[in-house]
C-alpha cells in the first residue's frame, strides 16, 4: 500500500537521541518512541494508512473503555473507545522542545458513542534521565452528571516472534506472562505491580534484542494486559483501568468539573 500522505506525523524530539511522533489525526495516536536512539515501538504502515482499519502498533489511546462493550446504554461505543477513532484531536507543541499536549474534546461524533461532555488530554514529556512520561488525563465538563471512565493506553514493543517466549516479566505477578505464552493470543490479566508491592514497584521487562524495558505505571491503572499473536513481531504491555467489562461493572466515577490524571514512564536498559 502507498504512503497516505495527508496524513501529518509530529515529531518531538529529546534528550540523546530521544524522540516521539505523534498523529493528531489519527486517534492522537504515538506512531514511534526512540529511547536514547532505540526504537521500542512496533508500527504497522499499512493499518496506519488505511483508515478504515484500527492501527496495529504504536501506542493508542483508549477512552473511555477498554475492550468491548454490551450495554444498551451504549449500542455504539466501539471496541477501546471514542479517542483512537477520532481525527479531530488538536496537538500543542511546548516551547522548549521536550514536550507536547494534545487535546480531544467532546463534538457531535463522540456524543454520539459517548454521550458526556469532556475534554482528554494526552501529553508527553522526555525526562533528563532518558524516561519518557505519557500522561493520560480526563476532565469532566457535565454540569451536573459524574462521567464514567475505565481508560488506558495500548503499547506495541518490538520484539521478533521467535524470541517471544524468551521475554522475562521481573515483577511481582509477572511470572503468570512469563510461563503463559501461549495465552498471549486471549490476553493475559495481571494486577500493576504497585497494587500489590507497594507504590514503589515498577514492571520490568526484559525483551531479547531490545533490553530491560522498566514501565512505571501510576497506581490509577489498576491492572495490565499482555497480549500478542502468534506470528506477529510485538508484545502489547497494555497499563488501564480496568479489567474486561469494568467500564460497565465498575467504571471510575469523575465529578463534574473534575480531572481525573494517570500517568506511566518509559525507560530503557540496553543490557539483558
Amino acid at each position: 500500500m502507498e504512503e497516505n500522505t495527508h496524513l501529518k506525523i509530529e515529531t518531538i524530539k529529546g534528550y540523546g537521541g530521544s524522540e516521539v511522533s505523534i498523529c493528531p489525526e489519527r486517534g492522537g495516536i504515538i506512531t514511534s518512541l526512540k529511547l536514547k536512539g532505540t526504537e521500542i515501538l512496533y508500527f504497522d504502515p499499512a493499518t496506519f494508512n488505511d483508515r478504515t482499519k484500527n492501527v496495529r502498533g504504536g501506542i493508542p489511546i483508549l477512552f473511555p473503555n477498554v475492550g468491548p462493550v454490551a450495554d444498551a446504554r451504549y449500542p455504539n461505543l466501539p471496541q477501546h473507545g471514542v479517542a483512537r477513532v477520532s481525527s479531530q484531536w488538536v496537538m500543542e507543541k511546548n516551547t522548549d522542545g521536550n514536550d507536547f499536549i494534545e487535546t480531544l474534546t467532546t463534538d457531535e461524533d463522540t456524543k454520539k458513542l459517548y454521550p458526556y461532555d469532556f475534554v482528554l488530554f494526552i501529553s508527553g514529556k522526555f525526562n533528563e534521565d532518558g524516561s519518557f512520561t505519557l500522561v493520560q488525563a480526563v476532565e469532566n465538563k457535565e454540569s451536573k452528571r459524574e462521567l464514567p471512565i475505565a481508560m488506558g493506553i495500548h503499547p506495541y514493543f518490538k520484539v521478533s516472534d521467535s524470541q517471544k517466549k524468551n521475554i522475562k516479566f521481573n515483577f511481582e505477578g509477572g511470572e503468570i506472562a512469563t510461563h503463559s505464552i501461549e495465552q498471549w493470543a486471549d490476553t493475559i490479566i495481571l494486577k500493576n505491580p504497585k497494587v500489590l508491592g507497594g507504590e514503589d514497584s515498577v514492571m520490568e521487562i526484559a525483551i531479547p534484542d531490545l533490553g530491560v524495558l522498566m514501565i512505571n505505571a501510576s497506581i490509577e491503572y489498576d491492572t495490565i494486559f499482555i497480549w500478542s499473536l502468534p506470528g506477529a513481531d510485538f508484545i502489547c504491555i497494555e497499563p488501564i483501568m480496568r479489567g474486561l467489562g469494568g467500564f460497565i461493572s465498575h467504571p471510575e466515577q469523575i465529578p463534574p468539573g473534575k480531572t481525573y490524571t494517570a500517568r506511566a514512564t518509559f525507560s530503557l536498559k540496553k543490557t539483558l
